[in-house]
């Protein structure tokens, strides 16, 4: 009886505790995409894309504000350009100077014209990102760079760039759609142990990549956090390697078809694509295998093209330039847009704001909620904002900084907010 009872007060013990840990608040650092960044559109009079849109503000916290109908009526595969310039009309007087990233919340349209709708969204309709801007020009072309190619963090942010991103978010059904969300939002801050794999396919017009992805894995070697594989499956014609593996976060490989994907477990904010000729064309099973696969099989990003590529491989994801972007702290979206150098073809599918590998630690000692962030400038001078919640505006608060080494530490006694926000002094 004595020890029964014993066990019974180390739990309520333990439950008493875990009651009274805090909740750490939400924290928005300059320069780095959150919530109050994003621009989310959904389709007039579509139930399904409003119930997306309002999931996705909820779990983000988008100002409802920042969630905009735009007249799209059933789903057509693509829109004229003169009826995208009639949407871009629609949402320009919600475009502010904070808004980095346009969300859309719907599978179809996908495409403008020889643009994909993402890229249309993010860069302007533009017929240099197209490699058959009239129906007269034949064959396979490059196209345009993106301004955003491999460029440093700081480029989204620049006051002179015009420069917005844009992801497509949607699945075949609600709970599909739910599912990407949470999975986005659950990849926060996790630093995940993870793998990487590389795939050379016996189809040699779709794993151009090869190359390097070869390079790479031999640059990376095998580090503590995500261990690179380049693996040669030119010999596997009907199956592959890539078979029930464990803790995947990337997986980039070339075939019209990727088998066994469902096979694997893939860890929150994992990306992967395959190199082919239609893979953002669409949600449906028909034809090539479709980037959509890949998050119905539990991945949190893709990538696919809408209209003939060729098999360029600046119109595919650079893994060169993917990987490190996100391991470094960059949001799934802005990796993945730095790691393709010609766009204008290919659509972003995925939920964007997901974040692995955030370098700014959050915890309270007792009161006081410390935050360690490597991701703020030491030449300049920063104050903090509060908001006990939604509702409620911004409002200033004490704070004490100090820089250790390239780490600035910042102390808010009482803390006590929901979410708070490190700004640039002016």
């Amino acid at each position: 009886m004595n020890i029964r009872i014993s066990w019974v007060l180390i739990l309520l013990t333990l439950l008493s505790t875990t009651a009274l840990a805090k909740d750490i608040p939400e924290v928005q650092l300059p320069a780095k995409l959150s919530g109050d960044n994003v621009l989310v559109l959904y389709k007039t009079f579509n139930a399904f894309s409003k119930q997306v849109a309002d999931y996705y503000a909820e779990q983000r916290h988008i100002p409802f504000s920042q969630v905009v109908p735009v007249d799209i009526f059933r789903n057509p595969a693509q829109i004229s350009r003169a009826k995208f310039e009639e949407i871009y009309q629609q949402i320009t007087p919600h475009l502010t100077d904070n808004i980095k990233l346009i969300v859309i919340t719907w599978h179809a349209p996908y495409r403008v014209e020889c643009m994909s709708i993402t890229s249309a969204f993010a860069l302007g309709f533009d017929t240099k990102y197209c490699s058959h801007p009239t129906k007269k020009r034949t064959g396979c072309h490059k196209t345009a760079n993106s301004p955003f190619f491999n460029s440093g963090s700081s480029t989204l942010w620049q006051q002179s760039s015009p420069l917005r991103l844009s992801m497509m978010l949607s699945g075949k059904t609600l709970i599909q759609a739910k599912e990407l969300i949470d999975r986005g939002v659950a990849a926060d801050n996790t630093h995940p142990i993870s793998n990487a794999y590389l795939i050379r396919t016996h189809d040699a017009a779709r794993s151009t990549r090869w190359p390097i992805f070869k390079q790479f894995s031999d640059l990376w070697g095998d580090r503590k956090d995500l261990r690179v594989q380049y693996i040669d499956d030119r010999w596997n014609k009907t199956s592959t390697q890539i078979k029930n593996k464990q803790n995947i976060m990337f997986y980039h490989t070339g075939l019209t078809h990727v088998p066994a994907i469902k096979t694997n477990h893939y860890l929150a904010g994992a990306i992967a694509d395959h190199l082919t000729s239609t893979g953002g064309m669409g949600i449906e099973n028909s034809g090539q295998m479709k980037a959509f696969r890949w998050l119905e099989a539990g991945v949190t990003g893709s990538y696919g093209a809408v209209v003939e590529p060729c098999n360029y491989i600046e119109k595919f994801p650079n893994p060169q330039v993917l990987i490190p972007s996100y391991l470094y702290g960059d949001s799934l979206v802005e990796a993945y847009w730095k790691s393709v150098q010609q766009p204008g073809e290919g659509l972003f599918i995925g939920e964007p704001l997901a974040r692995p590998w955030n370098r700014t630690k959050i915890a309270f000692d007792d009161e006081t909620l410390i935050i360690r962030s490597q991701e703020l400038d030491p030449d300049k001078s920063y104050r903090v904002e509060a908001q006990q919640d939604e509702s409620a505006s911004w409002l200033k608060v004490k704070a004490k900084f100090k820089w250790r080494k390239e780490i600035l530490h910042i102390a808010i006694p009482q803390a006590t907010a929901q979410r708070y926000r490190v700004l640039e002094k002016k």
